[in-house]
């Protein structure tokens, strides 16, 4: 791994050479290149700038050049396995560019010599540069105070957020299952929810309870939460750059996902991103978001669809001389939806400044403000979604009046990182989040006003333990979330009297331990552990007490797990790497209000035992994931019946052991096909879960399986990609039955749904690109509510997913 501190530089030496008149030829990456280590590249012939892009992507190797300099230059096709060397040569043939080393993994693109050439002669060959001043160097240069404008790809100057390929390797030597999503990948196609996030990510199931992020949607990973009423979703870490974005609640709100300010995605799934502190059944996501240094100059971008869907989306990021970054975006979405009365219209507002105090210390500030209206939603019966999927019944106010919902978001993060010798890191910050809810139901309108704050801190330490290469992760964080439930009458479809007043107070602490121990050179040992405390406060100030039999208005309930973890990875072969572990995780249980604390008997907290064994990896052609896993589930939070009367049935730890099992897989492969011209490809890729959750022999419920979740998961796509940036193609998911009942008496139907997508991207400015969804106009539930016992009634549980539609998009950088 590269020290950071090599990440600034100057490009004062490369102005020096030309003022004297003479250029360094390029020196050797390495003395022994057949030694080095080789990457599988597929990089189609195409403008210089992208395909260096996507070189340093692959790498991790540093480029730096006149962004000027390679304009209008086109780089040679790349295809195989090659080390950096060998891959840079081949690209730069026939450009007229050479390069040097820098600095271990920084290199400069450079114009050979050819002769004695003047300043303006390089100038004028190379391109106009914006001259701006100079950073001191490490060395003393007796020349100019100015350097070159120059253009950086690759390493991650900025110490804060993660470049992708720092994600892709951190991932790499987690010995579970995880995935790293490309923004890039996202904006392929409309973004209407999360699940056009996750849609490529093995393992991540999630149910919409809309066409469209307002209503909220179920991301449920390895079985986790699943009897959630949807959102807010719990079972899940979610973090922002490393940062809390979960509450201290356990709860999440994947309506304030901004899916317009993503650079790229972590999944860690299951008990597996302990370098976080994440301890959770389903795992963790990380959302990265976008700075400066890996943001377009500026983006303007339109997209427009059926059902009067507009989505207007701006971004701009600059890097400036005196270690200033700033990157902000703004997008605003409006669509009627394809169901009835459901009107939502959303703005997302985020924005980060970064300074580089010095080659070790960097600070950013994060701020977001967003602001969501939205109708409410009935669920419908099965027949209902059969015969019209977009009706929106509201059938005790009439058909055409739906329930008014709305509440901003406030959220400011101040992160602080600092790079030290041999690799080792220590980054801490803080955060402050403002939510305040306004709902309407049938006979109460509640505003909940939710207020987040805390800290974390995260050290990473890179020495020797034994004589062996040994790698320590450690940290931790404080939560406190604050609520103030108020809860009024719905008169006349109006705010009604105050009917009661509560006030919630959560606390979370997590401190963890990860050590990474290379025993040889391709086995790791991976050990650590979690220790989570919980507790919460409830005070009701106004209103009845929570029932007759205990007239309290004040509780407070603790809880305390500690989750150890052993695994390991081994890198079997050059392109294959195994990997396994043993897990516990745990989860307190969601108390609402006060009321839940004194439920007889007592909800206690969640714990699972798992074992997991997998294998990823690449080869030329074709990528691969693949994971299995076996949960033993103790007090799993569930709707079930009572051992005394079987047709009563509350939300509640389970009495005995459910039992999560499922496969996670993966694939892609890039074929070439040289059909249309010469580098042209298609693009196959697709995958596959199988959740097989149930319970185990359970005295009412027997071996039923647990619903909310189908059993089977699938998406399919081949995508045709043309040198010149046009691609085209169709995409499937399948989807098979979904119970909504514990009982196992009423299910959904399996879909299959096909899409297509169209576009071009021409790796410099334009991208336009037409999404289509639900060509055969099908009929399905996307989500469903669970509950004990439908009885094998057809009860309203059923969320219709979109019928068809087709949005098309375009974008401007610059």
């Amino acid at each position: 791994m590269h020290k950071r501190h090599r990440l600034q530089f100057t490009a004062a030496p490369l102005f020096a050479a030309a003022l004297s008149g003479s250029l360094v030829f390029p020196a050797p990456l390495h003395a022994e290149p057949s030694t080095e280590q080789t990457f599988a590249f597929d990089i189609p012939k195409q403008d210089l700038v992208p395909a260096l892009t996507e070189y340093a992507r692959q790498t991790g190797v540093q480029l730096l050049y006149s962004a000027q300099l390679a304009e209008s230059l086109t780089a040679n096709a790349l295809k195989g396995r090659y080390t950096p060397q060998q891959a840079l040569e081949r690209l730069l043939e026939g450009s007229g560019i050479s390069y040097r080393t820098v600095d271990g993994n920084v290199i400069t693109l450079e114009i050979p010599k050819t002769g004695s050439l003047s300043t303006e002669t390089l100038l004028a060959a190379a391109g106009e540069f914006e001259l701006v001043k100079a950073e001191p160097e490490e060395k003393p240069w007796t020349g100019p105070v100015e350097q070159l404008d120059m253009k950086v790809l690759g390493g991650d100057l900025n110490l804060t957020s993660p470049s992708i390929t720092e994600s892709q390797t951190k991932l790499n030597r987690v010995p579970g299952g995880t995935t790293v999503i490309d923004g890039a990948r996202i904006n392929e196609g409309a973004v209407l929810s999360v699940n056009d996030v996750f849609t490529n990510a093995p393992g991540v199931y999630v149910g919409d309870s809309s066409v469209g992020s307002a209503g909220g949607s179920r991301i449920s990973i390895r079985g986790s939460d699943a009897n959630s009423i949807i959102s807010p979703i719990r079972g899940l870490k979610i973090l922002r750059n490393g940062m809390p974005f979960t509450s201290a609640n356990g709860a999440s709100d994947t309506q304030t996902f901004n899916l317009y300010a993503i650079d790229h995605v972590q999944v860690y799934r299951g008990a597996n991103a302990l370098e976080y502190g994440g301890s959770n059944l389903g795992g963790a996501i990380n959302l990265i978001t976008p700075t400066g240094y890996t943001a377009e100059g500026m983006r303007v971008g339109m997209k427009w669809g059926t059902y009067d869907y507009v989505n207007p989306t701006f971004s701009v990021g600059k890097v400036f001389d005196n270690g200033f970054d700033v990157y902000g975006s703004f997008s605003y979405l409006s669509t009627d939806t394809t169901r009835d009365n459901n009107k939502q219209e959303q703005f997302y507002g985020h924005g980060n400044v970064g300074y580089r105090w010095n080659e070790n210390h960097e600070t950013r500030l994060y701020f977001d403000i967003q602001k969501h209206n939205f109708t409410g939603l009935d669920p419908l019966t099965k027949q209902q979604v059969k015969d019209n999927p977009q009706q929106n019944t509201q059938s005790l106010f009439g058909p055409n009046w739906a329930f008014p919902n709305d509440f901003p978001l406030y959220r400011v993060d101040l992160k602080h990182s600092i790079q030290m010798d041999n690799g080792d890191s220590f980054e801490v910050g803080a955060y402050y989040g403002y939510k305040k809810f306004n709902f309407q139901w049938i006979r109460a309108t509640p505003e909940d006003i939710w207020q987040d704050t805390g800290f974390n801190w995260r050290h990473e330490i890179n020495g020797d333990l034994l004589g062996l290469k040994n790698r320590v992760v450690w940290g931790g964080l404080m939560q406190w979330m604050f609520i103030d439930d108020l809860d009024y009458a719905t008169v006349n479809r109006r705010r009604g009297p105050l009917l009661a007043q509560e006030r919630d107070e959560w606390k979370n602490i997590e401190v963890y331990l990860e050590d990474q121990l290379s025993l040889t050179d391709t086995f790791t040992l991976v050990a650590g552990i979690q220790i989570n405390y919980r507790s919460v406060k409830y005070e009701r100030t106004f209103g009845f007490s929570p029932s007759v039999a205990t007239p309290y208005n004040k509780a407070h309930k603790d809880f305390f797990a500690p989750n150890p973890k052993l695994g390991f990875t081994w890198q079997a072969t050059k392109e294959a790497q195994v990997f396994g572990n043993l897990s516990r995780s745990s989860e307190p249980p969601p108390l609402a209000n006060l009321a839940h604390v004194f439920l007889k008997p007592p909800r206690d907290i969640q714990t699972a035992s798992t074992v997991e064994i997998g294998t990823r990896g690449q080869t030329d052609f074709f990528n691969w994931d693949l994971a299995f896993y076996h949960s033993w589930v103790n007090n799993e939070y569930l709707i079930v019946s009572s051992p005394t009367d079987r047709s009563a049935f509350t939300a509640t730890n389970a009495d005995s052991t459910t039992l999560h099992t499922g496969i996670e897989l993966g694939l892609e492969s890039n074929l070439s096909l040289n059909l249309v011209t010469t580098g042209d490809e298609l693009r196959l890729s697709g995958n596959y879960t199988w959740n097989n959750f149930r319970f185990d022999n359970d005295q009412n419920l027997g071996d039923n399986r647990i619903p909310g979740i189908p059993e089977h998961n699938a998406r399919l796509e081949a995508l045709y990609k043309h040198p010149g940036g046009f691609y085209i193609g169709p995409n499937a998911q399948i989807v098979s039955s979904n119970w909504v009942d514990f009982s196992n008496t009423l299910s959904a139907k399996p879909y299959a749904l096909l899409g297509a997508r169209a576009g071009w991207d021409d790796g410099k400015h334009w991208n336009l690109f037409i999404d289509a969804r639900n060509l055969t106009n099908e009929h399905y539930a996307s989500s469903v509510w669970v509950r004990g016992n439908a009885g094998g009634v057809d009860v309203p549980a059923f969320n219709p997913g979109g019928t068809r539609s087709v949005i098309g998009g375009v974008e401007y950088r610059f």
